[in-house]
């Protein structure tokens, strides 16, 4: 399943057709093609792919753990999961594909660290720009680098947050993807909805939407489609 980092695929407006206006949405990560929508269905009650109607978000979980290896379910995608300060992050951020700093407003300097292998992968700008670090002029003590470790990333961003020039970048941080090959994170019990992609069969993938209240799975939406 490939990671689209950058691009905010047509799918990611479908995936907020269910939230709040305020409600933060994460970019889809799937794989991509040219797709039309062949189908629609709803749960309020039974189960799909054995996420059961009901059931804590940690059991939920548990579930999704089954279709990583069943139906190559490799990345889940979580609404507002979003923090105000790293105080938070020390042992989080390695359970996730990604992490996104802005600040509250939105800025094309926002940046973009995607992990693959327990390393950093990518570094990008909001505007699209790539970078080999970030920040560009700290010093190797400071700055986060392609290749770097994930675990080393907490404490890179405490001297990152110190400096004038970019504390205004961590009003706003989002752990939006989470890698399905770690354990649950609690906090995943406070979002509204998770969803997914999976492919059933040549040429279809399915967007499914794992809806949220008070912590306990409502309801389940599925938009089938078909690749053209």
């Amino acid at each position: 399943m490939k990671s689209n980092f950058i691009a905010i695929l047509f799918l990611s407006l479908l995936a907020s057709s269910c939230i709040k206006e305020e409600t933060e949405v994460p970019p889809i990560v799937c794989d991509c093609f040219s797709n039309h929508v062949i189908g629609k269905d709803s749960l309020t009650s039974g189960s799909y792919l054995g996420l059961e109607i009901n059931k804590e978000a940690a059991d939920v979980y548990t579930a999704l753990e089954q279709l990583r290896d069943t139906k190559n379910v490799q990345y889940l995608n979580v609404v507002n999961n979003i923090f105000s300060g790293l105080s938070q992050l020390k042992d989080r951020i390695p359970l996730y594909q990604s992490i996104f700093l802005d600040e509250q407003k939105g800025t094309d300097s926002g940046v973009q660290i995607s992990f693959e292998k327990n390393k950093v992968s990518k570094i990008f700008l909001n505007s699209g720009r790539q970078l080999s670090q970030w920040p560009t002029s700290a010093n190797a003590e400071t700055a986060i680098r392609t290749g770097d470790d994930v675990t080393s990333l907490y404490a890179r961003l405490l001297k990152i947050n110190k400096l004038s020039a970019y504390v205004n970048k961590f009003e706003r941080i989002s752990l939006f993807t989470k890698d399905m090959s770690l354990k649950y994170d609690p906090i995943l019990g406070q979002s509204p909805q998770w969803y997914f992609t999976h492919i059933p069969g040549d040429k279809l993938m399915d967007l499914i939407h794992l809806n949220f209240k008070d912590g306990k799975l409502v309801k389940i939406n599925i938009t089938h489609y078909k690749n053209n």
